[in-house]
Protein backbone atom coordinates (compact mmCIF):
# COMPACT_ATOMS: atom_id res chain seq x y z
CA UNK A 1 0.00 0.00 0.00
CA UNK A 2 2.74 2.39 0.95
CA UNK A 3 4.59 1.47 -2.18
CA UNK A 4 1.59 2.31 -4.35
CA UNK A 5 1.15 5.74 -2.70
CA UNK A 6 4.82 6.55 -3.12
CA UNK A 7 4.66 5.65 -6.79
CA UNK A 8 1.65 7.91 -7.33
CA UNK A 9 3.35 10.83 -5.53
CA UNK A 10 6.48 10.41 -7.58
CA UNK A 11 4.38 10.36 -10.74
CA UNK A 12 2.67 13.61 -9.78
CA UNK A 13 5.96 15.32 -8.95
CA UNK A 14 7.36 14.21 -12.26
CA UNK A 15 4.40 15.68 -14.14
CA UNK A 16 4.63 18.95 -12.17
CA UNK A 17 8.33 19.24 -12.84
CA UNK A 18 7.79 18.61 -16.53
CA UNK A 19 5.13 21.35 -16.63
CA UNK A 20 7.34 23.87 -14.82
CA UNK A 21 10.25 23.06 -17.11
CA UNK A 22 8.09 23.62 -20.20
CA UNK A 23 6.82 26.95 -18.87
CA UNK A 24 10.37 28.08 -18.13
CA UNK A 25 11.53 27.16 -21.64
CA UNK A 26 8.60 29.05 -23.23
CA UNK A 27 9.30 32.11 -21.13
CA UNK A 28 12.95 32.04 -22.11
CA UNK A 29 12.05 31.99 -25.81
CA UNK A 30 9.87 35.13 -25.62
CA UNK A 31 11.56 38.45 -26.76
CA UNK A 32 12.10 41.10 -24.07
CA UNK A 33 9.51 43.86 -23.76
CA UNK A 34 10.41 47.38 -25.09
CA UNK A 35 10.73 48.73 -21.60
CA UNK A 36 13.38 46.15 -20.85
CA UNK A 37 15.65 47.21 -23.72
CA UNK A 38 18.82 48.92 -22.50
CA UNK A 39 19.20 52.69 -23.17
CA UNK A 40 22.33 53.35 -25.23
CA UNK A 41 23.76 56.67 -24.12
CA UNK A 42 27.08 58.10 -25.25
CA UNK A 43 29.42 58.66 -22.29
CA UNK A 44 30.15 62.20 -23.44
CA UNK A 45 26.44 62.95 -23.78
CA UNK A 46 25.34 61.62 -20.41
CA UNK A 47 22.35 63.48 -19.07
CA UNK A 48 23.19 65.60 -16.08
CA UNK A 49 22.42 63.96 -12.76
CA UNK A 50 22.82 65.29 -9.23
CA UNK A 51 26.14 67.11 -9.15
CA UNK A 52 28.34 68.13 -6.31
CA UNK A 53 27.37 71.63 -5.24
CA UNK A 54 29.79 74.41 -6.13
CA UNK A 55 31.43 76.31 -3.33
CA UNK A 56 32.78 79.67 -4.49
CA UNK A 57 34.97 81.81 -2.26
CA UNK A 58 37.13 84.85 -2.88
CA UNK A 59 40.12 82.72 -3.87
CA UNK A 60 38.83 79.28 -4.84
CA UNK A 61 36.04 77.23 -6.41
CA UNK A 62 35.28 73.81 -4.93
CA UNK A 63 33.64 71.34 -7.32
CA UNK A 64 33.17 67.61 -7.87
CA UNK A 65 34.72 65.41 -10.58
CA UNK A 66 31.47 65.54 -12.58
CA UNK A 67 32.20 69.21 -13.33
CA UNK A 68 35.52 68.42 -15.03
CA UNK A 69 35.95 67.10 -18.60
CA UNK A 70 39.15 65.71 -20.03
CA UNK A 71 40.21 66.83 -23.51
CA UNK A 72 38.83 64.61 -26.31
CA UNK A 73 40.64 65.53 -29.53
CA UNK A 74 39.21 65.12 -33.03
CA UNK A 75 40.67 65.92 -36.46
CA UNK A 76 38.84 68.23 -38.87
CA UNK A 77 39.33 70.24 -42.07
CA UNK A 78 39.08 74.04 -41.64
CA UNK A 79 36.55 75.64 -44.01
CA UNK A 80 34.66 78.89 -44.66
CA UNK A 81 30.96 79.18 -45.41
CA UNK A 82 29.80 80.97 -48.58
CA UNK A 83 26.27 82.08 -49.44
CA UNK A 84 24.80 84.02 -52.35
CA UNK A 85 22.18 84.22 -55.11
CA UNK A 86 22.81 82.62 -58.49
CA UNK A 87 23.18 84.94 -61.47
CA UNK A 88 23.90 84.26 -65.16
CA UNK A 89 27.47 84.92 -66.30
CA UNK A 90 26.21 86.00 -69.74
CA UNK A 91 23.35 88.49 -69.59
CA UNK A 92 22.15 91.17 -71.99
CA UNK A 93 19.56 93.95 -71.67
CA UNK A 94 17.76 95.11 -74.82
CA UNK A 95 17.23 98.86 -74.46
CA UNK A 96 15.61 101.23 -76.95
CA UNK A 97 18.25 103.71 -78.12
CA UNK A 98 15.53 105.92 -79.68
CA UNK A 99 11.78 106.22 -79.20
CA UNK A 100 10.11 103.14 -80.66
CA UNK A 101 6.68 101.75 -81.31
CA UNK A 102 6.20 98.06 -80.45
CA UNK A 103 4.70 96.42 -83.51
CA UNK A 104 4.78 92.78 -82.38
CA UNK A 105 6.05 90.71 -79.40
CA UNK A 106 7.20 87.28 -80.60
CA UNK A 107 8.22 85.66 -77.26
CA UNK A 108 6.81 85.22 -73.76
CA UNK A 109 8.23 85.70 -70.27
CA UNK A 110 10.47 82.78 -69.27
CA UNK A 111 10.68 81.34 -72.80
CA UNK A 112 13.90 79.57 -73.82
CA UNK A 113 15.12 80.89 -77.18
CA UNK A 114 17.92 79.98 -79.57
CA UNK A 115 20.59 82.31 -80.93
CA UNK A 116 19.27 84.44 -83.80
CA UNK A 117 15.62 83.83 -82.94
CA UNK A 118 13.40 86.94 -83.46
CA UNK A 119 12.16 88.45 -80.20
CA UNK A 120 10.45 91.72 -81.10
CA UNK A 121 9.46 93.81 -84.10
CA UNK A 122 9.67 97.56 -83.43
CA UNK A 123 9.39 100.74 -85.47
CA UNK A 124 11.90 103.52 -84.85
CA UNK A 125 10.27 106.92 -84.47
CA UNK A 126 11.62 110.29 -85.63
CA UNK A 127 13.11 112.32 -82.79
CA UNK A 128 13.19 116.05 -82.18
CA UNK A 129 16.96 115.81 -81.89
CA UNK A 130 17.21 114.98 -85.58
CA UNK A 131 15.21 118.09 -86.44
CA UNK A 132 17.30 120.22 -84.16
CA UNK A 133 20.48 118.91 -85.79
CA UNK A 134 19.07 119.84 -89.22
CA UNK A 135 18.11 123.25 -87.88
CA UNK A 136 21.61 123.79 -86.56
CA UNK A 137 23.06 122.84 -89.92
CA UNK A 138 20.67 125.17 -91.75
CA UNK A 139 21.39 127.98 -89.30
CA UNK A 140 25.09 127.53 -89.98
CA UNK A 141 24.47 127.85 -93.70
CA UNK A 142 22.32 130.95 -93.13
CA UNK A 143 24.98 132.44 -90.91
CA UNK A 144 27.50 131.92 -93.72
CA UNK A 145 25.19 133.70 -96.15
CA UNK A 146 24.68 136.49 -93.64
CA UNK A 147 28.42 136.91 -93.24
CA UNK A 148 28.82 137.20 -97.00
CA UNK A 149 26.03 139.83 -97.12
CA UNK A 150 27.66 141.71 -94.27
CA UNK A 151 30.94 141.73 -96.16
CA UNK A 152 29.14 143.14 -99.21
CA UNK A 153 27.42 145.78 -97.07
CA UNK A 154 30.75 146.68 -95.50
CA UNK A 155 32.27 147.08 -98.95
CA UNK A 156 29.37 149.33 -100.04
CA UNK A 157 29.72 151.35 -96.87
CA UNK A 158 33.44 151.77 -97.50
CA UNK A 159 32.74 153.00 -101.02
CA UNK A 160 30.15 155.44 -99.67
CA UNK A 161 32.67 156.69 -97.11
CA UNK A 162 35.26 157.27 -99.83
CA UNK A 163 32.69 159.15 -101.87
CA UNK A 164 31.75 161.21 -98.84
CA UNK A 165 35.42 161.94 -98.18
CA UNK A 166 35.93 163.14 -101.76
CA UNK A 167 32.79 165.29 -101.56
CA UNK A 168 34.00 166.75 -98.24
CA UNK A 169 37.42 167.54 -99.62
CA UNK A 170 35.83 169.21 -102.66
CA UNK A 171 33.54 171.22 -100.41
CA UNK A 172 36.42 172.29 -98.21
CA UNK A 173 38.41 173.32 -101.28
CA UNK A 174 35.50 175.44 -102.50
CA UNK A 175 35.17 176.86 -98.99
CA UNK A 176 38.84 177.83 -98.92
CA UNK A 177 38.51 179.51 -102.31
CA UNK A 178 35.41 181.36 -101.18
CA UNK A 179 37.04 182.53 -97.95
CA UNK A 180 40.08 183.61 -99.93
CA UNK A 181 37.88 185.62 -102.28
CA UNK A 182 35.95 187.12 -99.40
CA UNK A 183 39.19 187.98 -97.69
CA UNK A 184 40.34 189.70 -100.76
CA UNK A 185 37.05 191.59 -100.87
CA UNK A 186 37.28 192.37 -97.09
CA UNK A 187 34.02 190.52 -96.41
CA UNK A 188 33.21 188.42 -93.22
CA UNK A 189 33.54 184.68 -93.79
CA UNK A 190 30.54 182.35 -93.08
CA UNK A 191 31.19 178.87 -91.70
CA UNK A 192 29.79 176.17 -93.92
CA UNK A 193 29.86 172.55 -92.52
CA UNK A 194 26.45 171.47 -93.80
CA UNK A 195 27.68 169.19 -96.61
CA UNK A 196 29.36 166.78 -94.11
CA UNK A 197 26.43 166.31 -91.73
CA UNK A 198 23.74 165.14 -94.18
CA UNK A 199 26.22 162.75 -95.70
CA UNK A 200 27.02 161.05 -92.27
CA UNK A 201 23.37 160.70 -91.36
CA UNK A 202 22.51 159.17 -94.64
CA UNK A 203 25.32 156.71 -94.36
CA UNK A 204 24.27 155.66 -90.85
CA UNK A 205 20.68 155.30 -91.88
CA UNK A 206 21.63 153.38 -94.95
CA UNK A 207 23.86 151.10 -92.91
CA UNK A 208 21.10 150.42 -90.37
CA UNK A 209 18.54 149.70 -93.03
CA UNK A 210 20.94 147.37 -94.77
CA UNK A 211 21.75 145.43 -91.53
CA UNK A 212 18.13 144.87 -90.50
CA UNK A 213 16.67 143.84 -93.80
CA UNK A 214 19.05 141.01 -94.74
CA UNK A 215 18.85 139.66 -91.18
CA UNK A 216 15.09 139.37 -91.39
CA UNK A 217 15.34 137.77 -94.78
CA UNK A 218 17.90 135.24 -93.55
CA UNK A 219 15.68 134.31 -90.62
CA UNK A 220 12.74 133.66 -92.92
CA UNK A 221 14.91 131.46 -95.12
CA UNK A 222 16.12 129.51 -92.08
CA UNK A 223 12.59 128.79 -90.84
CA UNK A 224 11.64 127.63 -94.30
CA UNK A 225 14.60 125.26 -94.48
CA UNK A 226 13.91 123.81 -90.97
CA UNK A 227 10.32 123.07 -91.95
CA UNK A 228 11.53 121.42 -95.12
CA UNK A 229 14.00 119.28 -93.15
CA UNK A 230 11.29 118.09 -90.70
CA UNK A 231 8.75 117.40 -93.42
CA UNK A 232 11.31 115.53 -95.48
CA UNK A 233 12.31 113.12 -92.65
CA UNK A 234 12.51 109.60 -94.14
CA UNK A 235 9.99 107.00 -92.99
CA UNK A 236 11.78 104.51 -90.67
CA UNK A 237 11.53 100.80 -91.53
CA UNK A 238 10.56 98.06 -89.10
CA UNK A 239 13.39 96.59 -87.01
CA UNK A 240 13.48 92.95 -85.87
CA UNK A 241 15.25 92.37 -82.54
CA UNK A 242 16.96 88.96 -82.42
CA UNK A 243 18.53 86.87 -79.64
CA UNK A 244 22.30 87.35 -79.34
CA UNK A 245 22.76 83.87 -77.82
CA UNK A 246 20.80 80.92 -76.51
CA UNK A 247 19.06 81.90 -73.30
CA UNK A 248 15.88 82.56 -71.39
CA UNK A 249 13.71 85.67 -71.75
CA UNK A 250 13.25 87.66 -68.54
CA UNK A 251 11.84 91.07 -67.62
CA UNK A 252 9.39 91.20 -70.56
CA UNK A 253 6.87 93.90 -69.58
CA UNK A 254 5.89 95.34 -72.96
CA UNK A 255 2.95 94.78 -75.30
CA UNK A 256 2.22 95.33 -78.97
CA UNK A 257 0.98 98.84 -79.71
CA UNK A 258 3.01 100.55 -76.99
CA UNK A 259 5.12 103.61 -77.74
CA UNK A 260 8.25 103.73 -75.60
CA UNK A 261 10.70 106.54 -74.92
CA UNK A 262 14.43 106.25 -75.50
CA UNK A 263 16.48 104.28 -72.94
CA UNK A 264 13.48 102.08 -72.04
CA UNK A 265 14.27 98.44 -71.18
CA UNK A 266 12.55 96.09 -73.61
CA UNK A 267 13.58 92.70 -72.23
CA UNK A 268 16.47 90.75 -70.72
CA UNK A 269 18.15 87.61 -72.06
CA UNK A 270 19.99 85.27 -69.67
CA UNK A 271 22.23 82.31 -70.48
CA UNK A 272 21.30 79.84 -67.72
CA UNK A 273 24.02 77.36 -68.65
CA UNK A 274 26.73 79.50 -67.05
CA UNK A 275 25.91 80.68 -63.51
CA UNK A 276 27.83 82.25 -60.64
CA UNK A 277 27.18 83.71 -57.20
CA UNK A 278 28.88 86.30 -55.00
CA UNK A 279 29.44 85.77 -51.26
CA UNK A 280 30.30 88.54 -48.78
CA UNK A 281 32.84 87.69 -46.07
CA UNK A 282 34.68 89.58 -43.34
CA UNK A 283 37.97 90.98 -44.57
CA UNK A 284 39.77 88.68 -42.10
CA UNK A 285 38.97 85.72 -44.37
CA UNK A 286 41.08 87.04 -47.26
CA UNK A 287 44.32 85.16 -46.36
CA UNK A 288 42.48 81.81 -46.43
CA UNK A 289 41.08 82.20 -49.96
CA UNK A 290 42.60 82.17 -53.44
CA UNK A 291 41.41 81.96 -57.03
CA UNK A 292 40.84 78.39 -58.20
CA UNK A 293 39.68 76.92 -54.87
CA UNK A 294 36.86 74.38 -55.07
CA UNK A 295 33.51 75.25 -53.50
CA UNK A 296 30.89 72.63 -52.66
CA UNK A 297 27.39 74.04 -52.26
CA UNK A 298 23.72 73.09 -52.02
CA UNK A 299 20.30 74.64 -52.39
CA UNK A 300 17.59 74.22 -49.79
CA UNK A 301 15.06 71.71 -51.04
CA UNK A 302 17.42 70.05 -53.55
CA UNK A 303 19.14 66.83 -52.52
CA UNK A 304 21.95 67.11 -55.09
CA UNK A 305 25.32 68.64 -54.25
CA UNK A 306 26.94 71.06 -56.68
CA UNK A 307 30.48 72.25 -57.32
CA UNK A 308 31.90 75.67 -58.05
CA UNK A 309 35.26 77.40 -58.27
CA UNK A 310 36.49 80.72 -56.88
CA UNK A 311 37.01 82.99 -59.91
CA UNK A 312 37.60 86.44 -58.40
CA UNK A 313 38.26 88.14 -55.05
CA UNK A 314 37.38 91.82 -54.56
CA UNK A 315 37.69 94.04 -51.49
CA UNK A 316 35.07 96.77 -51.01
CA UNK A 317 35.94 100.04 -49.29
CA UNK A 318 32.82 101.06 -47.37
CA UNK A 319 32.11 98.90 -45.54
CA UNK A 320 35.29 96.89 -45.95
CA UNK A 321 34.20 93.43 -47.05
CA UNK A 322 35.61 90.59 -49.14
CA UNK A 323 33.53 89.69 -52.21
CA UNK A 324 34.09 86.09 -53.34
CA UNK A 325 32.94 85.28 -56.91
CA UNK A 326 32.18 81.58 -57.46
CA UNK A 327 31.55 80.15 -60.95
CA UNK A 328 29.26 77.11 -61.05
CA UNK A 329 30.80 74.10 -62.79
CA UNK A 330 28.33 73.09 -65.49
CA UNK A 331 27.12 69.48 -65.49
CA UNK A 332 23.89 67.53 -65.81
CA UNK A 333 22.83 68.22 -62.21
CA UNK A 334 23.41 71.97 -62.45
CA UNK A 335 21.60 72.25 -65.80
CA UNK A 336 18.63 70.31 -64.40
CA UNK A 337 18.16 71.93 -60.99
CA UNK A 338 19.86 75.33 -60.86
CA UNK A 339 18.48 78.61 -62.18
CA UNK A 340 19.05 82.34 -61.57
CA UNK A 341 17.86 83.96 -58.31
CA UNK A 342 18.29 80.70 -56.34
CA UNK A 343 20.01 81.13 -52.97
CA UNK A 344 22.82 78.62 -52.45
CA UNK A 345 25.03 77.81 -49.45
CA UNK A 346 28.46 76.22 -49.70
CA UNK A 347 31.87 75.84 -48.13
CA UNK A 348 35.46 76.16 -49.27
CA UNK A 349 38.24 74.23 -47.50
CA UNK A 350 41.55 75.87 -46.65
CA UNK A 351 44.77 75.05 -44.83
CA UNK A 352 45.94 71.75 -43.31
CA UNK A 353 44.01 69.20 -41.26
CA UNK A 354 43.63 70.59 -37.73
CA UNK A 355 42.77 69.08 -34.32
CA UNK A 356 39.80 70.23 -32.27
CA UNK A 357 38.08 69.22 -29.04
CA UNK A 358 34.71 67.53 -28.53
CA UNK A 359 32.53 69.04 -25.79
CA UNK A 360 28.88 68.89 -24.68
CA UNK A 361 26.63 71.89 -25.05
CA UNK A 362 26.86 72.86 -21.37
CA UNK A 363 30.58 73.56 -21.79
CA UNK A 364 29.81 76.46 -24.17
CA UNK A 365 28.79 79.87 -22.86
CA UNK A 366 27.70 83.20 -24.38
CA UNK A 367 26.70 81.78 -27.78
CA UNK A 368 23.54 81.03 -29.78
CA UNK A 369 23.84 77.54 -31.28
CA UNK A 370 20.54 77.56 -33.20
CA UNK A 371 22.29 77.89 -36.57
CA UNK A 372 24.07 74.56 -36.07
CA UNK A 373 20.93 72.51 -35.46
CA UNK A 374 20.24 72.06 -39.20
CA UNK A 375 22.34 70.73 -42.09
CA UNK A 376 25.18 71.18 -42.88
CA UNK A 377 25.62 71.59 -39.07
CA UNK A 378 28.42 74.10 -39.61
CA UNK A 379 28.28 77.87 -39.09
CA UNK A 380 28.22 80.11 -42.14
CA UNK A 381 30.44 82.60 -40.35
CA UNK A 382 32.97 81.95 -37.55
CA UNK A 383 30.97 81.28 -34.39
CA UNK A 384 32.70 82.21 -31.15
CA UNK A 385 31.88 81.13 -27.59
CA UNK A 386 33.53 81.09 -24.14
CA UNK A 387 34.79 78.00 -22.31
CA UNK A 388 36.13 77.67 -18.74
CA UNK A 389 39.59 76.09 -18.74
CA UNK A 390 41.49 74.64 -15.76
CA UNK A 391 45.18 75.24 -16.39
CA UNK A 392 48.14 73.26 -15.11
CA UNK A 393 48.32 75.63 -12.15
CA UNK A 394 44.75 74.54 -11.26
CA UNK A 395 43.39 78.02 -11.85
CA UNK A 396 40.37 78.96 -13.96
CA UNK A 397 40.68 80.77 -17.29
CA UNK A 398 37.74 82.02 -19.39
CA UNK A 399 38.90 81.38 -22.97
CA UNK A 400 37.23 82.38 -26.27
CA UNK A 401 37.01 79.50 -28.77
CA UNK A 402 35.48 78.85 -32.21
CA UNK A 403 32.61 76.42 -32.64
CA UNK A 404 33.44 74.36 -35.74
CA UNK A 405 30.70 71.77 -36.13
CA UNK A 406 27.75 70.01 -34.48
CA UNK A 407 27.22 66.24 -34.49
CA UNK A 408 23.47 65.52 -34.36
CA UNK A 409 24.09 61.84 -33.57
CA UNK A 410 26.14 62.34 -30.41
CA UNK A 411 24.80 65.85 -29.73
CA UNK A 412 28.35 67.04 -29.24
CA UNK A 413 30.16 70.12 -30.56
CA UNK A 414 33.60 70.33 -32.11
CA UNK A 415 35.52 73.41 -31.01
CA UNK A 416 38.93 74.87 -31.87
CA UNK A 417 41.28 76.82 -29.64
CA UNK A 418 41.89 74.47 -26.68
CA UNK A 419 45.32 72.97 -25.97
CA UNK A 420 45.69 69.32 -24.98
CA UNK A 421 47.33 70.11 -21.64
CA UNK A 422 44.16 71.63 -20.16
CA UNK A 423 40.94 70.45 -18.54
CA UNK A 424 37.49 71.83 -19.32
CA UNK A 425 35.17 72.98 -16.54
CA UNK A 426 31.53 72.25 -17.34
CA UNK A 427 30.13 74.48 -14.62
CA UNK A 428 28.50 77.79 -15.50
CA UNK A 429 30.57 80.06 -13.28
CA UNK A 430 30.32 83.82 -12.70
CA UNK A 431 32.74 85.92 -14.73
CA UNK A 432 34.73 86.94 -11.66
CA UNK A 433 35.75 83.30 -11.11
CA UNK A 434 38.67 83.76 -13.48
CA UNK A 435 42.00 83.24 -11.75
CA UNK A 436 40.52 81.35 -8.80
CA UNK A 437 42.00 78.00 -7.77
CA UNK A 438 39.99 74.83 -8.39
CA UNK A 439 39.57 72.40 -5.50
CA UNK A 440 38.14 68.97 -6.36
CA UNK A 441 36.15 67.47 -3.51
Amino acid sequence: MITAVTAMTASRLLKTSAYLLSAFILAACQPPSPTDEPMLVDDSATVETAETPLVITDNSVTMGPDHILSIKPSRYQPSIGLQGDLEPVKQINFVAANPVSIEEVLVTEGQLVEKGMPLLIVRRLATQNNALKSADSTADRSATKGNESTKKRSSTSDESSESQKDHSEKANLEKDNLEKNNSEKNTSPKPNSAPATPSNVTTEQTTNDTDVSPSDTAADDTDSEINNEVNSQPTYNLVTVRASFKGRVEGLNIQAGQTLAARTLLLQLNDERQLYFVAKLPIQAEPQLSIGQTVNFTNEGIADNFTGQVSKLTVTSRPKKLLVYVDVIENKASRTHLSPTMRVTGRVDYGQIDVGTIVPERALHDVDLTELQTAPYKPLRPLTANVWIIGQDQRLVRRPIEVVEYNPTTKQYLIAGISNDSLICLADLPVDSEGKKVIVS
